[in-house]
């Protein structure tokens, strides 16, 4: 009796002890999200558990119901549901011990890595199995997120550089086994920086995203777009043809931007665009290479005026990595100190007495010559911001030079001085010129700036603003090139300048040409008329000399009475010019 009711108790603590350590699995599988299905085999009847919060995820009471194989599939996604069946519940049918695979809810509110573990006999008859339905759905999110991150330019949506480049690489690829070409066509929108200072950020950032839109319009199997930063965007077009290419997908972009881009605070936008297209493999042997070439000539587009397409070509590149080593000796030469200055003297036409100089920036070598041409160096030095301490070099050497020659000499003249569109803007450009004239002792009016038309085209009115200071001051101002840029005979009542510098094309031709000699003296006519000193640069012959002096033209600037000389030079000249 005794030994039956040891028995009996030992049964009942095994029991309370399998009890509670049931209960601490179950705790553990509520709390750790993961759901469970143990398939028990080694009754005659298959008993299959339902282990975790499976009713908080389906979202009705299924974990004390019989299970219902079918009832479950359903609660898959279709697609995923025969996988489900061959790889999780049909694995003893080939005696698989492990096998993992994902799946998604219905819903797709739920992704699942799902792991099963079989167990067999020795006689290889399944005796019970775990199926794990692993919650991974916030990590699938967090992968997703990090992928687009990846992948995705996050305010348009587009292919950021990195995928583009990786997608671009492979069309390269395939078109080399294809024995096809791939066009690059680079995007940007034309005066960007105006139309942010104008609208703002914000919605400078909605009219990109109103752009991105509209290009993704061209995607597809063959065409790819990205966004390579602010307002530069880049498709990719295998084998293009018909429509589907570069130009007439440009053609598109321009009709479409004909029409305004209305943004949320009703404010209507219109814009242009300029773009360049480089073509793999001629315009280079890789992806990246093709890039970088279609975004050199995007920027050449924008140098010929914007609104605009320019086709990649070997020259272009060659004048490309011409104008990088430029720039690379510009720095150096800025760093050395290594630049000259020459003075091209200008004479009254009527007595031939020098009235001043014109001070011009020279590059030496070491053999007496020229490194590289200013028509070559001063373009990339405006493009690179180096035209600010070579513009304040020349102002103060200039200034320098003329004040020793004025102590030693006491010779009347006046001083010329090129001014870029870049200098201009400065804010300090009035002060710098207003102390300089201080340490030098200069006379303001005997100094004139000589600026082009290209200066008024950004910022009129501020520009106007910094001129009119400096006339006050007593500064002359010159207006160079005067009928090679935007400017008409009424547009210069406009203009606060002193001088009007007729350009060299018009000299050139005035003698030979009817046409020309009429615009020319009609500019001479006009300038007198408005109170404007005239002069003609570029006079070469005693022809061009004697038509100037009968069309009443003041000054004369050119070979035929003074090339560029060298300070030395100079000097000597004014001596000549001294009364005996």
């Amino acid at each position: 009796m005794d030994d039956l009711k040891y028995q009996v108790d030992l049964l009942t603590a095994l029991n309370e002890k399998l009890m509670k350590s049931e209960h601490v699995f179950r705790q553990i599988a509520e709390s750790s999200g993961n759901v469970y299905l143990f398939y028990d085999y080694s009754d005659s009847r298959m008993l299959v558990d339902f282990i975790g919060p499976w009713d908080e995820l389906v979202g009705e009471k299924i974990s004390t119901n019989p299970y219902d194989e079918s009832y479950m599939m359903n609660l898959l996604l279709d697609e995923d549901q025969d996988t489900f069946r061959e790889k999780i519940l049909s694995m003893e049918r080939e005696g698989r011990t492990e096998e993992t695979i994902e799946v998604h809810s219905k819903t797709r509110k739920y992704s699942f890595r799902v792991t099963a573990n079989a167990k067999y006999s020795s006689d290889g008859v399944i005796i019970e199995k775990l199926v794990t339905f692993e919650n991974i759905t916030k990590i699938k999110a967090k992968n997703d997120e990090l992928t687009y991150l990846a992948y995705y330019d996050t305010l348009t949506g587009l292919y950021n550089r990195n995928k583009f480049v990786a997608i671009l690489r492979d069309m390269c690829e395939m078109a080399e086994s294809e024995k096809v070409c791939v066009e690059v066509l680079f995007i940007d929108i034309d005066d960007f920086k105006k139309i942010n200072d104008t609208v703002g950020l914000l919605f400078g950032d909605e009219l990109v995203q109103e752009l991105a839109v509209y290009l993704k319009t061209f995607e597809a199997e063959d065409v790819k777009v990205g966004r390579f930063g602010s307002d530069l965007f880049v498709l990719a077009i295998y084998n293009p043809c018909g429509q589907k290419t570069a130009d007439n997908i440009y053609r598109r972009i321009r009709e479409r931007l004909r029409s305004a881009f209305v943004l949320s605070n009703k404010q209507s936008i219109t814009m242009t665009v300029s773009a360049g297209v480089a073509e793999y493999p001629d315009a280079g042997r890789s992806a990246v290479e093709v890039i970088k070439n279609s975004e050199i000539v995007l920027y050449r587009a924008k140098e010929k005026g914007k609104n605009s397409i320019e086709f990649f070509e070997p020259e272009i590149l060659t004048r490309f990595i011409k104008d990088v080593s430029i720039e690379k000796q510009l720095k150096a030469a800025i760093d050395n100190n290594d630049f000259t200055l020459f003075f091209q003297p200008q004479f009254s036409s009527d007595n031939g007495k020098l009235r001043g100089a014109e001070a011009l920036i020279r590059w030496p070598d070491n053999n007496g010559g020229f490194i590289i041409n200013p028509s070559e160096f001063i373009p990339i030095a405006e493009k690179n911001g180096a035209i600010i301490p070579i513009g304040e070099w020349v102002l103060k050497e200039s200034m320098r030079i003329y004040s020793e020659l004025r102590s030693k000499y006491h010779y009347p003249m006046t001083l010329s001085v090129n001014i870029s569109a870049v200098q201009l803007r400065r804010e300090n450009f009035v002060e710098l010129v207003q102390n300089l004239l201080m340490i030098y002792e200069l006379n303001p009016s005997s100094f004139e700036i000589e600026i082009t038309e290209t200066v008024f085209i950004e910022d009129f009115d501020d520009v106007i603003a910094k001129i009119n200071i400096l006339r006050k001051m007593g500064v002359k101002v010159a207006l160079d090139d005067f009928g090679t840029g935007y400017s008409s005979l009424s547009y210069l009542k406009k203009l606060p300048i002193d001088t009007l510098k007729i350009d060299k094309s018009f000299v050139d031709t005035m003698t030979t040409d009817e046409a020309g000699g009429i615009i020319t003296d009609s500019v001479i006519s006009l300038a007198k008329k408005m109170g404007f000193t005239t002069v003609a640069e570029g006079v070469e012959s005693k022809d061009q000399l004697l038509y100037l002096q009968k069309a009443g033209c003041d000054l004369i600037q050119g070979f035929l009475l003074g090339k560029p000389m060298n300070r030395h030079d100079f000097e000597k000249l004014i001596i000549r010019q001294l009364p005996s």
